[in-house]
């Protein structure tokens, strides 16, 4: 019996499944979107067509320590995360325009998966 351990990053935020973008909802919305492109791995997409001051961070939610971060002011930016080398807990995304913020939960926990093979080991009869 094989086990296959598997790192599953599931967005509280983000609709699996559907393979649409989980988008940070404000009345006057600065579109900022998160999609899956991959297992355990999470574009940010950040429009920012008035230039403020923006920051994307990737944060740890048990301690705040912020393990990634990008500032810009640029039109549009954003960063690829591959979240499948951290530790099991919880994180955000965070990214704040000016002085708006955009925050996304992230739930990462390793679930086991079990699988069974039927053999045969049945000898021929002499």
């Amino acid at each position: 019996m094989k086990l296959l351990l598997q790192t599953a990053a599931l967005m509280t935020l983000l609709l699996i499944g559907t393979g649409r973008a989980a988008t940070a909802q404000e009345p006057t919305a600065q579109p900022v979107c998160l999609d899956q492109v991959a297992e355990c791995v999470y574009l940010v997409r950040v429009s920012n067509p008035a230039q403020l001051p923006g920051r994307l961070q990737l944060v740890r939610a048990t301690d705040g320590a912020v393990l990634y971060e990008q500032a810009s002011t640029a039109p549009a930016f954003g960063q690829k995360l591959n979240v499948g080398q951290l530790t099991d807990g919880r994180y955000a995304v965070v990214v704040q325009l000016g002085s708006a913020t955009h925050r996304f939960a992230l739930d990462l926990h390793t679930t086991q998966t079990r699988s069974a093979r039927l053999i045969s080991l049945a000898t021929p009869a002499r």
